[in-house]
């Protein structure tokens, strides 16, 4: 009876320990579950999170297009209105004398000029003063004009186009000719000499 007593005592042992792990693979079985659910969650959130963003984005861009067009809208209209204008002034261009086409075409000139300011454009131009040094901050070189005499180094020969700044800010330089001193001429001639 002994042994059967054993027997009993070591099944009953083993059937403890199966309700063990059978508890705790129970346990580990409702945590795992726990653990998928949230993490169902958590990628339900994480989509939820990039279709806001996406739209968003969305909203955004048609927001920064429609500014853009907001800002340009002004300057739009001018131009739609310089070339009405021009339209009507190119009908009968032909009937008209050679003063009324100048004058047609400084009009459009001067229309340009108000379009220009209207979005705060600053035309400026150099004056036609002899000996005026080059500003490489205000003007470009288009052309280089050499000489032999010194003291025009660096001045302007002629100036092509006028410069346009923007609130303070040089957008298009001037477009300048510059005197270049040639130091292979003045030696040449002294060579001849």
């Amino acid at each position: 009876m002994e042994e059967k007593g054993k027997a009993d005592l070591e099944v009953k042992n083993s059937d403890d320990k199966i309700d063990e792990i059978l508890e705790n693979v129970g346990s580990i079985s409702d945590k795992l579950n726990g653990m998928n659910e949230l993490f169902l969650k958590k990628i339900q959130s994480t989509s939820f999170e990039k279709e806001i963003a996406d739209k968003l984005h969305e909203e955004i861009q048609k927001y920064r297009n429609d500014l853009h067009f907001q800002l340009v809208k002004p300057l739009i209209l001018d131009l739609i209105n310089m070339r009405e204008s021009m339209k009507k002034g190119v009908g009968n261009f032909c009937k008209k004398t050679d003063e009324e086409k100048l004058k047609l075409l400084q009009s459009y000139i001067e229309e340009i000029e108000i379009i220009l300011e209207n979005n705060d454009i600053e035309i400026y131009e150099t004056g036609n003063r002899e000996n005026i040094d080059f500003d490489a901050k205000r003007q470009k070189i288009i052309k280089k004009i050499e000489t032999s005499d010194e003291e025009l180094h660096g001045k302007i020969y002629n100036i092509s186009s006028s410069g346009y700044m923007h609130k303070g800010r040089v957008i298009l330089p001037e477009k300048v000719e510059v005197y270049i001193h040639n130091k292979d001429e003045e030696k040449d001639k002294m060579k001849g000499e």
